[in-house]
C-alpha cells in the first residue's frame, strides 16, 4: 500500500464510520500533520476521495466532507439496475472462460477480505468482469463512473449490517455458478436481484449510521 493510498484508506473509514462529521473541513495541511506526511500524498488523497465521492470542494471552504444521503444512493443504484443489464448482456456475447477464471479469482480474494474498503473495491472488480469487454463504450463509462460512486455506500452498508457480507458472498457465488452455465436470464436477474439488496440495506443504514 502506497502512502497516499494508506491515506486515503484511513480517512475513507474515518468518514464512514462518523468519526469525521459530514460538513468538516480537511485540508492538505492537516492531513500531511495527521499522517507525518508532505503536501503531495495528501493532495493525491483528497483527489481520490473526491473521485470516490466521499468529500467535495468548495470554492470558498476548500475540501468539505459529504454527507452520504439515500437520494443520492438510490439514484446511484437505480441507474446501476437500468444499464448493467444491456452491458452483461452485450459482454456476454462474448463469452470468454478467462473471464469466468478471472472472476472466481476475485471472489476468492473477497472471501479472504477483512478490510471493508478493500472488500468494496473488489466488490467492484468482480463486477466489472462482466462487462468488461465492452470498455470503451458509451454505456461502460456511465456504469464505471456509477461503480466508483457507489464504493463508499458499499462500505457503508457492510459496515451497517456484517451479515450483507456472506449473503453477498454467496449470491457472486450463484452469479458466476449462472455464468458458466452460460444462463443469460439467470445472470442478469441475479445481478439486479443482488445490486437491489444493498440499495434496501443502504436506506437503514444512512439513516442510523449518519
Amino acid at each position: 500500500m502506497t502512502t497516499t493510498e494508506f491515506i486515503v484508506h484511513s480517512l475513507s473509514r474515518e468518514i464512514l464510520n462518523g468519526k469525521i462529521k459530514s460538513g468538516s473541513r480537511l485540508t492538505q495541511n492537516e492531513i500531511s500533520k495527521k499522517f507525518n506526511v508532505s503536501q503531495t500524498p495528501a493532495r493525491e488523497a483528497l483527489k481520490i476521495l473526491t473521485a470516490e465521492g466521499l468529500i467535495s470542494f468548495d470554492p470558498y471552504k476548500g475540501a468539505i466532507v459529504k454527507g452520504l444521503c439515500y437520494k443520492d444512493a438510490k439514484e446511484i443504484y437505480d441507474l446501476r439496475i437500468l444499464l448493467e443489464p444491456k452491458l452483461i448482456s452485450d459482454g456476454f456475447a462474448k463469452y470468454s472462460k478467462e473471464c469466468l477464471k478471472k472472476a472466481s479469482e476475485i471472489q476468492q480474494k473477497i472471501e479472504e477480505c477483512k478490510d471493508l474498503n478493500e472488500w468494496a473495491l473488489l466488490n467492484a472488480d468482480f463486477h466489472r468482469c462482466f462487462w468488461q469487454s465492452e470498455a470503451g463504450s458509451r454505456a461502460f463509462a456511465i456504469v464505471e463512473n456509477l461503480i466508483s460512486a457507489a464504493i463508499p455506500y458499499v462500505s457503508l452498508s457492510l459496515l451497517y449490517k456484517k451479515s450483507h457480507i456472506k449473503s453477498s458472498n454467496a449470491e457472486h457465488r450463484a452469479i458466476l455458478g449462472a455464468y458458466e452455465e452460460k444462463n443469460l436470464e439467470k445472470l442478469i436477474r441475479l445481478s439486479v436481484e443482488h445490486t437491489a439488496k444493498t440499495r434496501e440495506i443502504l436506506e437503514d443504514a444512512i439513516n442510523s449510521v449518519l
